[in-house]
């Protein structure tokens, strides 16, 4: 399940650019695998883009966490912890270039369109 999980955070860093400057590797050696029927068994594939997320769920009878993979699942969520953040803030980014994408009023056929990018 780790590894599925970290999967899914190493795509979702790679449409950001890559992971945070200076920030920790997350991962280590695959423990378990993917789930049964494939890392992504379900999931809509979109070429270029990680796969469609769904919420997860424990699944049944899994018992705790061991000891040994404790820090390595801490690590998986600082980093979606830090992800999600990066993730609203490049949202919110697009949001406002979107905006003043809109605020240019639109070419009226015929008319000379000029946009003033120094003042």
């Amino acid at each position: 399940m780790l590894s599925a999980l970290e999967a899914d955070l190493a795509a979702s860093e790679r449409l950001l650019g890559g992971p945070p400057v200076g920030g920790p590797p997350v991962g280590g050696p695959p423990v378990g695998g993917p789930p049964a029927g494939g890392h992504d068994a379900g999931r809509p594939a979109r070429a270029g883009l990680p796969p469609a997320v769904v919420r997860w769920a424990p699944p049944p009878g899994l018992g705790p966490l061991p000891e040994p993979l404790a820090a390595r699942a801490r690590a998986l969520e600082a980093a979606q912890r830090d992800l999600a953040a990066r993730l609203a803030a490049a949202r919110s980014n697009a949001a406002g270039h979107l905006a003043a994408l809109r605020a240019v009023p639109s070419a009226r056929q015929g008319a000379p369109v000029y946009l003033d990018v120094t003042g």
